[in-house]
């Protein structure tokens, strides 16, 4: 049973909302030397410390502009959607090793893929709620891209849930998944082969949902002005971006504990040096797709339903099948 005082500093503090603004600007900010570097261009260089502060000084800017929607926009409800899509990106790394007291059960492992499925749609629906006709393209190819995507990135989640509920006692649990995925690669020859599809199936699902070229057709800026984000400004756009950047934040830390071997060479009872290895392996994924979007040029929307359809959904069945064997 956990403390409710630790609840509410795990949902509040660490790893909760504190944590996550703090890995915001500070992965915010290595995301934008990584592409300035690779663009051959300086990044933020002024607010703080070689430009650290300057993600945090765009969003406080965001923040105290003035609440401006056009007359055919829903007023309440898309920040109410949008809140509970931040509130679920929150709380989620309080059910990881990463917790102090971490929030575990038998199946939580389907609450937190519930989770993790529902948020892209609060960011779909705070674009819709915003009517423009840049962002309605730029809705329309994102949920495109969501429908082309989510069936199979959930598969592959399944996939270390599976096997380490079978021949570990996980329990499905997404945290108890977590301490043994290092050792779900070495089962059998053929668990190996479906954990390698998976991981690589997991990869591609991944740069799908977050918007990574190839995959950023929603956003487009050269043909849709800016895509879904068009209509979106002051507050509500700090709301979107604080959404989409924590995405890039908890996916790849989902990822890491289920296909990276998590806390790996360490174990969670060494919590200092396990959590430390646990988001050093994130941010390595984070700048593996920083990488990506800055060096790849974009699919036409056809292309990515295309190649999601023609590659992402053979491997995740696949290697779903396999660990069911």
């Amino acid at each position: 049973m956990v403390n409710p005082l630790t609840l509410v500093f795990q949902s509040l503090i660490y790893p909760g909302l504190f944590f996550m603004i703090v890995l915001i600007i500070l992965t915010q900010w290595l995301a934008r030397k990584v592409t300035a570097r690779i663009q051959f261009r300086r990044g933020p260089v002024y607010a703080g410390v070689a430009g650290v502060l300057q993600p945090l000084a765009d969003l406080l800017k965001l923040v105290v502009k003035k609440d401006l929607v056009n007359k055919y926009s829903l007023k309440a409800s898309p920040l109410i959607v949008i809140s509970l899509a931040i509130g679920a990106l929150v709380v989620i790394p309080s059910a990881t090793p990463l917790a102090i007291q971490p929030l575990h059960a038998e199946y939580d492992a389907i609450v937190v893929l519930y989770l993790l499925l529902l948020i892209p749609f609060g960011l779909a629906y705070l674009a819709a709620a915003h009517p423009n006709p840049y962002t309605a393209i730029g809705v329309g190819r994102y949920i495109a891209l969501l429908l082309s995507s989510e069936p199979a990135y959930a598969l592959t989640i399944l996939v270390p849930v599976i096997l380490a509920s079978r021949h570990y006692g996980a329990g499905y649990s997404l945290y108890y998944t977590s301490l043994v995925s290092h050792m779900l690669w070495a089962i059998s020859p053929l668990k190996t082969v479906s954990m390698a599809l998976a991981t690589a199936a997991g990869f591609l699902g991944l740069m799908s949902m977050l918007m990574v070229k190839p995959f950023d057709t929603p956003e487009a800026e050269s043909e849709l002005y800016w895509g879904m984000f068009t209509e979106l400004g002051g507050p509500r756009l700090a709301l979107g971006f604080f959404a989409k950047f924590a995405e890039r934040i908890v996916y790849p830390l989902i990822y890491t504990l289920l296909f990276l071997g998590g806390a790996w060479p360490f174990t969670v009872g060494d919590w200092l040096p396990a959590s430390i290895i646990i988001l050093a392996k994130t941010i390595a994924v984070f700048t593996v797709l920083t990488v990506i979007d800055a060096a790849l040029p974009r699919y036409k929307p056809e292309q990515a339903v295309r190649f999601l359809w023609k590659y992402l959904y053979p491997a995740s069945i696949i290697s779903l099948t396999l660990a069911l064997i």
